[in-house]
């Protein structure tokens, strides 16, 4: 049900500064060195070496790694810049950056931000926009130490573009505030001897090869045939099927829900529960809804534009629990335009394409879009609402009601039960998971975890999918799911921004990047890189590390990034996102008590102050 738009607002403790601050351009403070269009960086004369400071954080691994660049980087620039790198304690990390770049004395240069912090300090202008010094990059010759965006993940790249007026990433006023450390894609990282021993066979065959696989004797990536597999039926595009008597798992196709919990069960009754009613083995761990609500076309908020004059372009509309259906491009169909967008076979409709009024309190389906479901132009898929209550159930036990009578799958532990990051990542190391929804950063420890004690690797998340009768794909939604990234900004206050992009450049770029990739807890940022050995390491687990490649280019930052702070979300202060993650995820509130409760009515007046314009006044 929709809520009413027109409530008294409350000012916002953050204000919009109305444009961005701090940018003094290339080279214009003279105690900064210059960088020439080449991408030269000379030194302010008589000055020595331009002297600035790094900071980051990471595990013992990860910072090795950078004091190793710093130190080549150090060599490199010998007597023009000298990079001093001073590693920070993570969990202190957010408040001493807060600290640092409020202070008018830059204490810092170069400095790691995540994908969830930089709107804010780029609202208060504390970080320095990029676009010139990107400019300039992108046009010097040597291909290992500089940063050209079209060669990198636009999917990490442009989550760092950002217009603080009107909150979006494409406004009139957006920036560059950072480039990319490294993005790292989620995916499902799987124990594959937990597969074994229920009775679950292992092949890798990507959807585009399986006609080869099934037709002419081609291998799959495991270097093995059908005929050498044993499987006498045809294998369909599916992620878990069972041919005879005979269960698999193709590794390189993504489940459908349905098939994701149903493997899940398998691998977990073979596991056993143990007595008391507390699980000591799960199939499966997420605690993200995003591959669920986006594979159908869903979202948690939803941007709409207008020429309201209280508002900087738009306003944005909390849509988590949006019961409208979606609809997608047919495979087989013609193009589909709607208000002069065109959508092409496989693209969803737009939440705003596809409703008829969105901007008002009686959202209906857009004829036109009914019309071309009708005759088959168009596909129906769930609603945001259906695939979050599938996603809730994920995490419920099954004698739980999630909704309207639908039970949990009791698949999954509660995420308040796991212990944060370092609980699920220890339950699956140890083998009390068999399947984990995580980032690329986990590789490393599971190395050296696990390599001697279980078979492990990586598949793609689950998308929505319907089949027919004999196994073929009737209606898909599209491969979804989110990746996260640290940026390497600019202190707006540095005296030495010159020589703070150099380093930048020099991370940022080729070389810092595939050192990164090397020590394997980052994907590079530049593609080829990262379809090269340097990243997949095919020698070594995981060996599907393509999956991480495939899921870079559609995933996509969490809802930590969408908007400056977290008010909207109220998550560590009570809000709906606490309610949830919460009451709802211990079974406590069903999904619809949870439309009903203060913090999620209040989300709308929330979200509206974000936009408007002249706030204090």
């Amino acid at each position: 049900m929709r809520k009413n738009k027109i409530l008294a607002l409350a000012l916002s403790a953050l204000t919009l500064t109305g444009g961005v601050m701090g940018f003094a351009g290339c080279g214009d403070d003279p105690a900064d060195g210059t960088y020439d269009p080449d991408g030269t960086y000379r030194p302010a004369a008589g000055e020595g070496a331009t002297k600035i400071t790094f900071w980051g954080y990471g595990e013992d691994y990860e910072i090795s790694v950078f004091q190793s660049l710093v130190d080549d980087f150090n060599e490199l620039y010998k007597d023009r810049i000298e990079v001093k790198y001073e590693p920070q304690i993570s969990g202190d990390y957010n408040q001493s950056v807060t600290t640092a770049l409020s202070s008018s004395r830059a204490r810092v240069d170069v400095l790691y931000i995540g994908d969830a912090d930089f709107k804010r300090y780029a609202t208060l202008g504390m970080i320095e926009p990029l676009d010139e010094y990107l400019e300039m990059s992108a046009a010097k010759q040597d291909t290992d130490n500089k940063i050209d965006i079209d060669e990198m993940w636009a999917t990490s790249v442009n989550r760092f573009k950002y217009d603080v007026n009107t909150t979006t990433q494409e406004g009139p006023d957006s920036h560059y505030y950072g480039i990319p450390k490294d993005i790292g894609p989620t995916v499902i990282y799987y124990n594959e001897t937990h597969f074994k021993q229920a009775g679950v066979n292992v092949i890798s065959v990507a959807a585009e090869d399986l006609d080869a696989f099934n037709n002419d004797g081609a291998p799959d990536s495991r270097g093995k045939t059908k005929a050498e597999y044993g499987i006498t039926g045809e294998v369909k595009e599916k992620g878990y099927f069972v041919d005879g008597a005979n269960k698999w798992f193709n590794n390189q196709v993504p489940m459908s829900w349905d098939e994701c919990v149903t493997l899940a069960n398998l691998v977990q009754t073979a596991g056993g529960v143990d007595g008391s009613g507390l699980p000591n083995h799960y199939g499966y761990f997420t605690e993200w809804w995003f591959n669920y609500g986006w594979s159908v076309g869903g979202d948690c908020i939803e941007y709409i534009p207008t020429d309201d004059p209280e508002y900087n372009g738009g306003y944005w509309e909390f849509t988590l629990m949006d019961p409208t259906k979606n609809y997608i491009v047919a495979d087989d169909a013609a193009d589909f335009t709607i208000n002069g967008n065109t959508y092409k076979a496989g693209e969803i409709v737009t939440w705003n394409d596809k409703l008829a009024n969105c901007a008002t309190d009686q959202e209906t389906i857009a004829p036109a879009v009914l019309a071309a479901a009708q005759s088959g132009q168009l596909n129906e898929l769930p609603s945001q609402r259906e695939a979050f209550v599938e996603f809730v159930r994920i995490g419920q036990k099954t004698n739980v009601e999630v909704d309207d009578g639908l039970m949990g799958y009791g698949i999954c532990p509660n995420p308040t039960s796991i212990g944060g990051d370092a609980g699920k990542t220890a339950a699956f190391a140890t083998g009390k998971l068999s399947m984990l929804v995580d980032g690329r950063w986990n590789v490393v420890q599971f190395r050296e975890r696990m390599d001697d004690v279980y078979e492990w690797d990586v598949a793609p998340l689950p998308q929505y999918k319907e089949y027919d009768n004999e196994g073929n794909i009737t209606v898909h939604g599209v491969e979804a799911g989110h990746s996260g990234s640290v940026a390497l900004c600019i202190n707006a206050n540095s005296t030495k921004k010159n020589a703070a992009w150099a380093f930048c450049e020099y991370i940022g770029g080729k070389t810092g990047q595939e050192a990164q990739a090397a020590s394997g807890f980052a994907i590079p940022s530049q593609i080829d890189s990262a379809n090269s050995e340097v990243f997949l390491q095919s020698e070594q687990n995981p060996r599907n590390s393509m999956a991480f490649v495939r899921a870079a280019e559609y995933e996509t930052p969490g809802d930590w990034w969408y908007l400056y702070d977290k008010e909207w979300t109220g998550a560590g202060n009570g809000g709906w996102a606490d309610v949830l993650n919460g009451q709802v995820r211990k079974g406590e509130l069903t999904l619809s008590q949870f439309e009903t409760h203060e913090k999620y009515l209040d989300t709308w007046r929330i979200l509206l102050e974000y936009t408007k314009k002249n706030k204090n006044s």
